[in-house]
C-alpha cells in the first residue's frame, strides 16, 4: 500500500536524504520526501497501518530531531 506522512525538523535536502535512507533500510519502498513541504510518500508491504506506524516509530527513534505525524493511506 502507498502512504503519506508529514515530517517536521527538516531544513535541507540532506535532511530528507537521511530520512529516506533510514526508511529504505527499514524496508519501505519508493520513498519520496520533499523537505520544503515536509511530505513523504512511500510504499510498504506491511499488512496494517498500525504495523507501518510501529516501523516508523523505530525509524524516527534512530534519527533524533525529526518527527512524523498524520499517516494517510493513499492506495
Amino acid at each position: 500500500m502507498e502512504y503519506q506522512i508529514e515530517i517536521s525538523g527538516m531544513h535541507c535536502r540532506g535532511c530528507s536524504s537521511l530520512i529516506k535512507l533510514t526508511m529504505d533500510e527499514a524496508g519501505f519502498d519508493s520513498t519520496v520526501i520533499d523537505h520544503k513541504s515536509g511530505i513523504a510518500i512511500f510504499k510498504s508491504g506491511l499488512p496494517g497501518v498500525w504495523q507501518v506506524e510501529k516501523m516508523l516509530d523505530k525509524v524516527f527513534s534512530e534519527i533524533p530531531g525529526y518527527f512524523y505525524k498524520n499517516i494517510k493511506v493513499l492506495s
